[in-house]
Formats: structure tokens, C-alpha cells, sequence
């Protein structure tokens, strides 16, 4: 099964690598509203209009921009720069000259976050130890059957993953929409135990799947699954110190695992509700 695994995935890395190689700063006159983890900062050095929400990287801002600000996971630098709205930092840091002014209202939330990468490293570590404990004791076998999905149709499983992100997301924002009704209530909080237990059981199958890789098929090495686990867990906390690329393999392996964890019923193997019924089945 990892042979077809080994094969696809090095594609995956190389187009990620070819991605940061041609990525250059962002810079416009008129602001994009929205950018995920651009691989070099959002830089604006002009007069520049328009709100703008960034996620994972940093804005650089040494001119006029008329408009709020919204980071999440980035800092926000102003070298004799002014913000005529609101800055909102969440995950980051202000950093701001005495030449600099944000007209409106700025707002750091937890940037300890970002400045104590042991802390969140450790708390992250603890997190995902207690939860594969959990899932070794209560699913060892449907974790191993997902990851064997996961790797026997690899590229299946990450349309997949895609397409079942997207659906929830559309499903959260409708269930806001619908907040007011208990419809609304129902929806959000089906979509949230769903989502929380989907996103749960594909991060353990990916800790497995690395697990596998490593031990059984690169160092031909029988170990315990839970170590295995525990190995793979090493390597998915060691992408986040690649940048963009490490995030970038990150999400490719946990929307693959969600698709499979679809694909596979967490596992089982089994139809969604209840027995497989047949043409000219009574």
C-alpha cells in the first residue's frame, strides 16, 4: 500500500517547494481581502484601501492604509506606517515605530502564542499524546484500517478531504446564518461534534501512517503500534517548524486522512446508516 504512497507523495514536496521558490512579498495598491500563509509577508509600502484578514503570515506596512487589519498567527510591523481603521492580532505581535499611528482600535490577543514556541510546542505535545492514548486503547484497528485506506488511494482520499472541508464550512456559516432558530443551534453544534471528530481521527491516522512509513518500510524495523504512533506523532509536530512548507504538508496529509476516515467510515468499513440494501431487495 505505500509503494502507490511513496510515489505520489514526493510530488506533493516538490510542487510545494516550487510554490515558496516563485512566491515574492504581496504588494498592491488595492489590498486583496483575504490571504492564507503567503510565504513571504503581505508588504504594503503605498497608499493602499480595502480591509484585509491574513492567516499565518505576516503584514509589513511602511505607507497608508485606509482600512482595518486582521491577522491571525502573523505579526503586524508598522515602519512610519498608519492604519486609518482597526488592527486585530491574534496569535502575533504589534510592532509599531513612535512615527507610526493606527487611527482606530488595536487589539493583541494571545501573542504568547508565537513568542513561546517550547510552551505551544509542549501543551500541543501533551494534547496529542493524551489523544493517542485514547485512540490506541479504544480504535487501534479502525486507526490501522484508515491508514491503510489512506495510503491504497491516496490521491482519492485528498479530493475528498477537500470537498468534506468545504462542506463544513459551508454548513458553519449556514448555521450562523440560522443561529437565531433552533435549527441553527442543532446545525452548529451536529457540525461541530462531526467536525471535532473527523479532524481527531485523521491527525491519529495520519501519527499512524508516518509511523508506518518510518518503522516498517524505511528502517524494516517491527516496532509496537504504539510507538509507532508516538513516532509519527514526533514528525507531524516537526512539519510546523518547516514554514510553509511544513504547513503546506501538514494540511495535504490531515485533508487525505479526513477523506479516508469518509471513505473507510472511521475505519469500519461499514454504510453510514445502517445495512447495505440491493436492487430487488424486499
Amino acid at each position: 500500500m505505500f509503494s502507490s504512497f511513496l510515489r505520489r507523495f514526493p510530488r506533493v514536496l516538490i510542487i510545494a517547494a516550487l510554490i515558496a521558490a516563485i512566491a515574492v512579498p504581496a504588494r498592491a495598491a488595492r489590498v486583496k481581502r483575504f490571504y492564507f500563509y503567503p510565504a513571504h509577508p503581505v508588504v504594503i509600502d503605498n497608499s493602499a484601501a480595502g480591509d484585509m484578514l491574513v492567516i499565518g503570515g505576516d503584514v509589513e506596512i511602511s505607507g497608508k492604509l485606509a482600512g482595518n487589519v486582521s491577522v491571525v498567527g502573523g505579526d503586524v510591523h508598522l515602519n512610519k506606517g498608519t492604519v486609518t481603521g482597526d488592527v486585530v492580532v491574534v496569535g502575533g505581535e504589534l510592532i509599531s515605530d513612535r512615527s507610526s499611528r493606527v487611527a482606530g482600535t488595536s487589539v493583541v490577543f494571545a501573542s504568547v502564542l508565537k513568542r513561546n514556541h517550547t510552551a505551544l510546542l509542549l501543551i500541543s505535545t501533551l494534547f496529542w499524546l493524551l489523544a493517542i492514548g485514547f485512540g490506541f486503547y479504544f480504535f487501534p484497528g479502525h486507526i490501522r484500517e484508515n491508514a491503510f485506506e489512506f495510503a491504497d488511494d491516496f490521491v482519492r482520499a485528498i479530493l475528498l478531504g477537500i470537498y468534506a472541508a468545504a462542506v463544513l464550512v459551508i454548513l458553519s456559516v449556514l448555521s450562523f446564518v440560522l443561529i437565531q432558530v433552533v435549527v441553527g443551534i442543532f446545525l452548529l453544534l451536529a457540525v461541530a461534534v462531526f467536525g471535532i471528530a473527523l479532524y481527531l481521527f485523521s491527525v491519529l491516522t495520519v501519527f499512524q501512517l508516518l509511523g508506518e512509513l518510518i518503522w516498517k518500510h524505511v528502517l524494516k524495523t517491527p516496532m509496537p503500534g504504539l510507538l509507532q504512533m508516538v513516532t509519527g506523532l514526533i514528525i507531524y509536530e516537526a512539519l510546523a517548524w518547516l514554514g510553509f512548507i511544513g504547513l503546506l504538508g501538514t494540511l495535504v496529509l490531515v485533508l487525505g486522512a479526513m477523506g479516508a476516515s469518509l471513505l473507510s467510515r472511521f475505519g469500519t468499513f461499514k454504510p453510514w446508516f445502517g445495512t447495505r440494501r440491493y436492487w430487488g431487495q424486499g
